[in-house]
This record gives structure tokens, sequence and C-alpha cells, in this order.
């Protein structure tokens, strides 16, 4: 015989949506898709006892409601800075899975997901910073370039990670950091082959801002869009030419200051 659920007071729905909120807000400043984070607060909210769920989510927001009974509590929450850990994501998609298919108490849920938030990154900075760096000066021979762009590529790529990780912990505006990350990038990567010079000086310095390609972005747009959530899509798809667009000025001001000219 199936088990009958208590319906959830006001208060047991408020309590709720504090902690769907905050996984919701999670998911979305780390790079998650909009399908992939209304399924998983929606999940989440079932498991714990709403009767059912509406999620919308917007790339700077969340507007949810969960009803159980003849209760219904809404709320709405908004972001701004947005990065990338998909290891937070994959935390929380098994968490809610875990939810759905076995139950939990809020209180312990709530205590989950604080953990998760709170979690330190898989790696720390003195491995992405090399990691990021090699892969760059990689794709400069990939692109054709030899030892001396793989140097100039690797040295700045390896300083605009650093400088990524340091502008990101202190909240400056995505693109005014990927402006002065792209700048510092191309910049170091000319000084290296001025003192290094190579047959292809270019091809170090467009190697040297891959890392600042909004990879994420442009996948989870293709992912919202074949999704039909337009609202999403666009919006991901409108940021990430904006940030192609600042590495394009970053790059541009050091051509300025160098005079180096890049044209045939």
């Amino acid at each position: 015989m199936a088990k009958v659920r208590t319906p959830l007071t006001q208060e047991e729905l408020s309590d709720l949506m504090d902690v769907l909120m905050d996984v919701g807000v999670s998911m979305l400043q780390s790079g998650a898709a909009s399908f992939r984070t209304e399924e998983t607060v929606t999940s989440m909210g079932l498991g714990l006892g709403a009767d059912s769920m509406d999620v919308y989510i917007t790339p700077t927001g969340i507007i949810a409601t969960a009803t159980s009974g003849e209760e219904r509590h809404t709320r709405v929450r908004s972001l701004k800075l947005v990065g990338v850990d998909m290891a937070q994501i994959l935390a929380f998609d098994r968490l809610s899975r875990r939810i759905r298919e076995r139950g939990g108490t809020l209180d312990t849920v709530r205590r989950q997901v604080g953990t998760i938030r709170a979690a330190p990154r898989d790696l720390p900075a003195w491995v992405t910073v090399p990691a990021v760096a090699v892969a760059c000066g990689a794709f400069s021979k990939n692109l054709g370039g030899d030892w001396p762009e793989f140097l100039a590529a690797t040295v700045g790529a390896g300083i605009a990670q650093w400088l990524r990780l340091v502008l990101h912990r202190l909240g400056v505006n995505f693109l005014i950091l990927t402006v002065l990350c792209a700048h510092a990038a191309s910049l170091v990567a000319w000084g290296v082959a001025q003192l290094v010079p190579g047959d292809a000086p270019t091809l170090g310095m467009a190697a040297s801002v891959l890392l600042l390609v909004p990879g994420v972005p442009l996948v989870t747009t293709v992912i919202d869009l074949t999704q039909y959530d337009l609202v999403s899509g666009v919006t991901r798809g409108t940021m990430a030419l904006i940030i192609t667009l600042s590495i394009g000025l970053g790059v541009m001001l050091t051509l300025w200051i160098t005079g180096m000219n890049i044209l045939p």
C-alpha cells in the first residue's frame, strides 16, 4: 500500500525553496545549462515533499514555485557572477537523483548542499595554471608554430590564467577581466617572441588567448536552443559573442602598444 505523503506547511515550503534556490543559483554560476538546472531543481523539490514544481530559468536568475496540498510558495533569485565548475554541477545532479530515488530530510539535504557549495575546486591553481599554459602552447604547435611559438603561447597563457583567477576572486566584471587577461596574454607572448624569435610570432600570440574562448557558453547555447529554450539560448549566445569581442579588444590593445602588424 502506497504511503500517503503529509502536505508541507507554508514554513516548510519556504525552507524548501531556500535550499532549491541555493542549488539553482550555484548550478547557473557554475555554467550549467538552463534545462539541466531546471531538471535538478524540480527533481529535488519533488523528492523533498513538493507535489509539483514550476521552474523558469534564465541565465541571470530563477523563478520557481513549489506546491504541496493547498500551500504554494514562489521564490525569485538573481545572480551576477558566472564561472565554470563542472564538478559542482555533477555533485548537485547526483544529489538530486539520490533524493528522487530514496528521499531525504530537508535538514540533511541542506547540510549536503552547503558542503557542495563550500567545497574547493578539485584542482588548485598550481595545477591548473601550468596545465592551461601547456595546452595553449600545444595549440600553437597544432596551428603550425614551432618551439619559439610554443614557448610564447605557454608563458602568455600561464600569466593570463593566473591573472584570471586573481581577478575572479576579486569579483571583477567578466568583460573587464577578459579584456585584461587577453591583453596580458598577448603582450607577454609578444615579449617572449622578442627574446626568442620564431618564424610566426603571431601564432604564439593567437594561441596564448585560447584559454579565454567561451567554450562552455557556446556549448550551453546550443543545448538550450535544441531544448527550445530560446531566451536562455539567445542570451548565452550573445554573452559568448561579447566575450569573444572582449578577447579581440585585449589583443588589439597589445597590437596598438607594440606596433605589431598581423596582416599579411
